[in-house]
Order: structure tokens, then sequence, then C-alpha cells
């Protein structure tokens, strides 16, 4: 009997092993292989991967049930229900096969190495450690070329964390995922999401991501074909430079699909430029291309973010990218740290404020033009302190700034602080942090809806938005003169939600003088892109959900948002909550309602 390599995933914590089961499962051990350069976008449990090669069945041990499953058949149908699913979505053989009393992590003596897995795939009752509900172990067996064959999978349940079945097919349907072969994403927003690189949810569908890397592995079902990229990196490491510099890697992407595919656009973040694989380039099922990927940050702090493949299918295939800078010499301002780091906070509280000073490294006076947060999680940042916008640094003298965090998710949470100056120059410092569960379990923390208030200047006929405290009080006070509260506000969540997009925000430079919304990623690219002197003060200011592009129809639990354009040169937008005012400001101020459908909704804000 051969070698095998046995790996847990849990449903918050990962942990691999050898053939001995892991004793605990908040660690990482690594497996002695080289990483492949062929994992694709998507995770992968195994290196090299694997996969079932022939019909598997999943088995139900009952002993320990709660009572709210004391009748198998509720398992079974729940258990099912999550088979079919993965069934739908790509080719695999899999089924319910029924009671068994076999434990999980079973296994048969082997002469030659030893304790090796039973073979019987069980999905059983036991407690799990704190903060997870349910968690998969997988053992692969060892293949000289191609994809491996996975020999046993068993999923053990939490019988104290699951009150329902609609949670139990939940779980069943991200566990299945690793029963296949396939790891938590990178990116939030897959049914596959989950530490370290991303963020549990509530989704118990399969969306793009985890349908690709199910037919990546097993191909698609009967009569589907399409083009798939398999062999794309999940994520590119580039380390940390110093900005000024520049690092490059090279990446091969292939199609390894049954149809040909046209990459119709490619979006990457501006620290980073990309040749070859480029718009318009088809590969017909089996061709590939090379493209590279340069890392050039102009200013130091971590510079995250993704490349976004465009095929001509509702999601684009997405590469995450890590990068970091130092500052360069010479530069006009100088953070007395690169990065900030709070530590693990309970979700939903906020950590000690983190102070750090600004330093004027010449001998005149700057201006500060803008203060922002981008990246992953941009709203789970705060800042106050001594430096302000428009007041001047005076030579070789300093500032303070005050940083918070609050995560508003479980996992890593991360983002960049960038200082802009007049004329445009940039520098940044990393903000980095983590959200620990309080209630143990994987399931999201529901978020309060936080008010977006209004304000006006009429000296300039100019309507601005904000939820941020520090820019509601520097308009309140006066700060920065002339704005006053219309009375309005709606609703929005400050961190991400099921069901809710970012919004980005940029400020248009005058004649404008003014802010842009959107909720579209691709818009907020191809915005930064066309108008290069838009200032991108965040990829994700607040959420919002977006209305049937048809009928303009909110999704259950929203309520429409409205926009009107005022049509002068000095563009200005009015978002409102309230129809009637949109219908006043389109009757008696010359607007133009915009929207979706017939009623013209823009976003919608939680109720």
């Amino acid at each position: 009997m051969t070698h095998r390599l046995r790996l847990v995933l849990a449903a918050v914590l990962v942990a691999c092993a050898t053939a001995q089961p892991a004793g605990a499962y908040d660690y990482v051990v690594v497996s002695p292989r080289e990483a492949s350069p062929t994992e694709p976008k998507f995770r992968l449990l195994f290196d090299p991967p694997a996969a079932w090669p022939a019909t598997f069945f999943l088995r139900y041990n009952p002993n320990g049930a709660p009572g709210q499953f004391a009748d198998p058949a509720v398992v079974a149908s729940a258990l099912e229900a999550a088979l079919s699913k993965w069934r739908g979505a790509c080719r695999i053989e899999a089924a319910y096969g029924g009671i068994t009393g076999a434990s999980p992590e079973g296994s048969v003596q082997d002469q030659e190495n030893g304790p090796q897995p039973d073979g019987v795939n069980v999905v059983a009752w036991q407690a799990t450690p704190a903060g997870i509900a349910g968690y998969t172990i997988a053992s692969a067996g060892l293949a000289e070329s191609g994809i491996a064959p996975i020999v046993d999978a068993d999923v053990v349940i939490d019988p104290a964390k699951l009150p329902a079945t609609s949670q139990l097919t939940r779980l069943f349907v991200h566990e299945i995922g690793h029963v296949l072969g396939l790891n938590h994403a990178q990116f939030n927003n897959a049914l596959m999401s989950g530490p370290p690189y991303s963020d549990y949810n509530a989704l118990d569908e399969l969306t793009a991501d985890d349908i690709r890397g199910c037919r990546c592995l097993y191909g698609p079902p009967v009569g589907v074909t399409g083009g798939l990229l398999c062999t794309m990196p999940p994520f590119i490491e580039f380390g940390e430079i110093e900005a000024g510099t520049s690092s490059q890697r090279t990446i091969e992407i292939r199609n390894d699909g049954n149809a040909s595919l046209t990459i119709a656009n490619v979006v990457k973040p501006a620290a980073y430029t990309v040749e070859g694989c480029s718009a318009g380039t088809t590969l017909v099922a089996g061709t590939g291309c090379t493209m590279m990927v340069t890392f050039q940050p102009q200013a130091a702090g971590g510079l995250g973010g993704s490349i976004d493949f465009h095929v001509g299918e509702a999601t684009p295939y997405r590469i995450r990218l890590f990068g970091a800078a130092t500052a360069a010499a010479g530069g006009a301002i100088a953070f007395d740290t690169d990065e900030v780091s709070f530590g693990e906070v309970p979700v939903g509280t906020s950590a000690g404020v983190r102070r750090i000073r600004i330093r004027n490294e010449t001998a005149s006076p700057v201006d500060f033009s803008a203060f922002t947060f981008e990246g992953t999680h941009p709203n789970d940042f705060s800042r106050s302190g001594t430096c302000k916008v428009s007041q001047p640094l005076a030579a070789l003298s300093q500032c303070n700034l005050d940083m918070g965090f609050s995560p508003g998710a479980t996992g890593e949470r991360q983002a960049q602080f960038v200082v802009t100056l007049d004329g445009g120059a940039r520098s940044s410092v990393g903000l980095r942090g983590s959200g620990r569960s309080v209630i143990g379990t994987p399931e999201p923390v529901a978020a309060t809806p936080v008010n977006v208030v209004e304000f006006y200047r009429a000296e300039v006929d100019r309507y601005f938005i904000t939820m941020f405290p520090d820019e509601i009080a520097a308009l309140d006070s006066g700060l920065l003169p002339g704005w006053t509260r219309t009375g309005l506000t709606f609703k929005a969540f400050a961190t991400s939600q099921p069901g809710y997009s970012p919004i980005c925000r940029f400020y248009m430079p005058p004649p404008a003088g003014s802010h842009f919304y959107s909720a579209s990623p691709q818009e907020c690219a191809a915005v930064q892109a066309a108008y290069p002197s838009f200032i991108l003060e965040s990829t994700a200011v607040m959420q919002l959900a977006v209305p049937n592009p048809l009928s303009g129809t909110c999704p259950a639990g929203s309520a429409p948002i409205y926009r009107t354009w005022n049509q002068r040169a000095d563009t200005n937008h009015r978002y409102t909550s309230s129809i009637a005012v949109r219908n006043q400001m389109v009757a008696q101020q010359n607007h133009v309602a915009e929207g979706y459908g017939p009623n013209a909704v823009t976003f919608c804000g939680p109720v």
C-alpha cells in the first residue's frame, strides 16, 4: 500500500498532516513536496491535485445526533440536497450510501506504512474545537503524473452548533466541496470562501468560482461546453520592495475546457502592469498564453488587489495579488512606521487606537489634498488626529494620526491608509488586523445599518453624502465651511454583507469639485482608467445592494435609493431614498433621474 497524504479542512481552521491524523486543527503542516506552479485560481486541497477516480459514497453515523436531527432521514435528505448541488455543477459520481457504524478518521494497519485511512467515507457527530462547526478529513494516494486519486474523506459536525436543517445543509455544501478536493477560496463571496485568505459567508448556492474549481477537477456535466482557465495561479506573492522599483512574475494561462475562450478584458490595480494574454486573445481548447505581471509601487504600504480576466461570463476569473512597498529615499513626507498591526479583535468591537506620525522631510510646507483608505477592507479602519486635509504641514515638522480598527468579519482584515499631496504625490502605510468570532461559529455577524448623512453647500449648489464620523464632524463643525445638513439620510452597511456590493467613491476635481459613486468594480476600474485626474478615495466607501437592471426592483429587505444629475459642467449628483425629493429635483432643479427600471433606481439600501 502506498504512502498517502492526509489533509484536514476545518470550517474555520486548516490543518494538514501525513498518514497520521493531526492532533489539533489550528495549524498547518506543509507537505514536503514543492508547490505546484499549475495550481488553479480556485485553491485546490491537494498538491498535486487529487480527485475521486470513480463513484464514492458518503455514509452517515447517527451516534450522538442532537434531538432536532434524531431522525436519520433528515440528515440524509440534507446530505443528498448538498450532493445534488455539486452534481449539477460538474461531472461527479457521488451519492448517499446509508447508515454506518464506522467512526470518522478510522484507520487500518498496513504492514509497510503503518496506519492508513480505512476507506469508509463517514459523516458523523462529535465536538469540534471552538469556532468550528465542522471539518473535513481527506486522504489522497500518490500519482506519478496527472490528478491523484482521493481514497478517503470524513466529515465531522458538532451537535451543539447546528440548530436547524438549513444550517446543516449549508455546512454540507461547503464541506462536500472539501471532500471533492477544493480548498478555501482566496477571495470573498464564493461558497468555498474561508480562512486564511478570505472570510466565511452565509451562501448556500455555488458561485462561478466554486463551479469552475469543480469542473477543472472533474469536467463539466454531460452536454455542457465552454472554456476553463484551470492553470491560473490563485495568487501571486511579490513580497516587499522599495517604492519606485519593480518586481516581475511570469504566469501561464491555458484553456482546459472543451470549447474556445476569448479574453475580453484584463483589469488590474494601479500599482501593477501586465503584458501578454491581452484583451482579444482567443484560446482554443488545449492552448495557452504567457503573461508577465510587474509590481511597480510608487508609494509605501501594502498594495494588494487582483487581476480580473473577463471572458464573456457574468463573473471574471481573478488572481489575488500580494505586494508591499517600503518608502523610497527622498520622499516629501515620511511615516514613522511601514505597517500598523492591531492583532486579533472580536468582530464588532473596536481595538485601541494606534498612533502614527507623518513628518515633512522638506524645507517647505506641504499640503495634504486627501486622506483615503484603500485595499481589501477599507471600512474596517478609521482615523483621527492633528493631520488635516488643506492644513499645511510646516517644514521639518510632524503631525499625528490615530488609527482605529473594528473588524466587520472574522479572518484577516487589511487596507492601506493613503496620503495624497497637492500635485498628486502619494504615500501610504499598511493597516492589518484580524477579526475573531465572539460566538464560536463560522456564521457571519449581522451588521447594523449606518446612517448616510446628506449635506448641501448653497454657495456652489452641491450635495454630498457620507457615513464617516470624521467627515460628518468636519462638516458639522465648520472646519470645511459652507456645508449644512439637509436633514435627509438613508441606510447603508459599513462592512461587507451577503447580497451587497462595495461602493467606490471618486473625487472629481474642479470644475466639478464633486464626487462619483458606483456599485460596479468594473465601472470603478473603467472610470479610473478613463479619467486619470479623478481621485479614487475608496474602493468600498459603503455597502449597498444593486437593483434588477431591467425592472429596477430591489432585493428583499432593501429599499430604493435614487440618483439625479444636475446636467452641468460642474457635475454633481444627489442621492436620496425619497422618490418625492427625486421628483422635485427633476421638476424644479433641471436634474435628470438616473438608474434602472421605470422608476430609475440606482442603489438599494437596507431597511
